[in-house]
C-alpha cells in the first residue's frame, strides 16, 4: 500500500508517474489495445504539469518540482466552486491559447511561471489566463484514486466537473476516433501529440523524490518530423577526449542561400562518439524531432536517425525560413 503524503504542504518528494515515452514502446501495442477495445485516446497539451492540493480549507497549487505557484489566484477561484473536501490532490496542464497560428504557447506559460507574481498576473492579463486542464484526481478526501482503472478516473472527473460553470478549469479531451486518426488530426491541428491509456491503467507516486518507473498502458505520441543537417565540427567529452559530447548542425536558408546555426545534438550510442572523432567532416546526419523553434530553426526533442553518406552538404536546404537564423 503507497505511503499518503501530507497535504499541507505537499511534500517536496512526491513525484506521480510519468507516461512512456515514444522511444520506450511499439505502436503496435497501441493498435492491440485498439483492436481488443480497451484504448482511450486523449489530446496532449504543451504546458506545465501542476497539482493543486486543498487543505485546511483552501486550495494551494504547485508544480511538478512542488513549488507553490502564486500567480494563479483564478483558477483557484474556480476550484472552490466544485467545493470538494479536505485531503484532495488534483493534477492537470497549465494551457494557454493566445495566438491562433500557435495554440499551445509553452514558452508563454513558462514565462509566467517564472515571473514574479506581479508580472506573471500581468502578463495574463495581456495575453491570456492560464487555465487548468484536469487529467487526474490522486487523492480525494484523504483516498489514493490513481490506483483504480483509469476509466473510473474518468467517469470521476466528470462527476467532478458536471454541472459546474467553470472558465479556467476543465477536464481532458477524449477523442472518439481510431488511433490512425487521431494521429491525422495532430498534424492537422498542429496540437502537440496524444496521450494513449490502456482502460485499466492505474497511475502510482513515490515520495522520495525519485520517478517511479513509467507504468504500463499510459503512452505519449507526438508527430515526428525528419530531416537532413550538415555536421561541421563537434565538441569533445570533457573527461574523454575520445569521445565526441555533441556534434554542430547547420542547414541552408532557401532564400538567402546561408548556412545557419541549427544548435547542437549530442545522443548517440557510445561506440558511435568514438567514431565522430575521427570521422570526415562536414557530414551530413538525419534526425527524427518534435518540432522546430520558429524563430531559429533549431531543434526540440530530436533522434539520431543514420548517417546520409549520400547526400552532400549542399542538399541540406530547410524547408522554410526562420525569423531569426544565426547565419554562419
Amino acid at each position: 500500500m503507497l505511503e499518503r503524503p501530507s497535504f499541507r504542504p505537499l511534500p517536496k518528494g512526491f513525484v506521480l508517474a510519468k507516461p512512456k515515452k515514444q522511444d520506450q514502446y511499439e505502436e503496435e501495442v497501441i493498435y492491440k489495445l485498439e483492436k481488443e477495445g480497451n484504448l482511450i485516446i486523449t489530446r496532449k497539451r504543451d504546458g506545465f504539469k501542476l497539482f493543486a492540493v486543498k487543505a485546511n480549507g483552501a486550495w494551494t497549487i504547485y508544480t511538478d518540482g512542488i513549488n507553490e505557484v502564486h500567480c494563479l489566484d483564478h483558477v483557484k477561484k474556480d476550484l472552490e466552486k466544485l467545493k470538494l473536501p479536505d485531503q484532495t490532490i488534483l493534477v492537470g496542464e497549465s494551457v494557454v491559447d493566445a495566438f491562433k497560428d500557435d495554440i499551445e504557447n509553452f514558452q508563454l506559460v513558462q514565462s509566467i511561471m517564472q515571473a514574479n507574481p506581479k508580472n506573471a498576473v500581468e502578463k495574463q492579463k495581456q495575453f491570456g489566463f492560464i487555465r487548468l486542464m484536469l487529467f487526474g484526481i490522486v487523492f480525494l478526501k484523504g483516498e489514493c484514486r490513481i490506483t483504480g482503472s483509469f476509466e473510473e478516473q474518468l467517469k470521476l472527473i466528470g462527476k467532478v466537473l458536471k454541472g459546474k460553470r467553470l472558465k479556467y478549469v476543465e477536464e481532458l479531451t477524449v477523442l472518439k476516433m481510431s488511433f490512425d486518426e487521431a494521429k491525422k488530426k495532430v498534424k492537422k491541428e498542429k496540437w502537440e501529440g496524444l496521450v494513449l491509456f490502456a482502460k485499466n491503467f492505474s497511475s502510482t507516486y513515490r515520495l522520495d523524490g525519485r520517478s517511479p518507473s513509467r507504468p504500463k498502458g499510459c503512452y505519449k505520441w507526438k508527430p515526428l518530423y525528419e530531416d537532413d543537417f550538415i555536421v561541421r565540427g563537434f565538441i569533445l567529452k570533457k573527461d574523454d577526449s575520445e569521445k565526441v559530447k555533441e556534434v554542430l548542425l547547420s542547414q541552408i536558408d532557401p532564400k538567402s542561400s546561408k548556412e545557419f546555426d541549427c544548435g547542437k545534438f549530442g545522443l548517440f550510442a557510445e561506440a558511435t562518439r568514438k567514431t565522430l572523432k575521427d570521422a570526415k567532416y562536414p557530414m551530413v546526419i538525419q534526425l527524427e524531432f518534435e518540432k522546430r523553434f520558429k524563430k531559429t530553426g533549431k531543434l526540440r526533442n530530436a533522434r539520431f536517425m543514420r548517417f546520409r553518406l549520400d547526400k552532400k552538404p549542399t542538399d541540406c536546404v530547410s524547408g522554410k525560413s526562420f525569423s531569426n537564423p544565426k547565419f554562419l
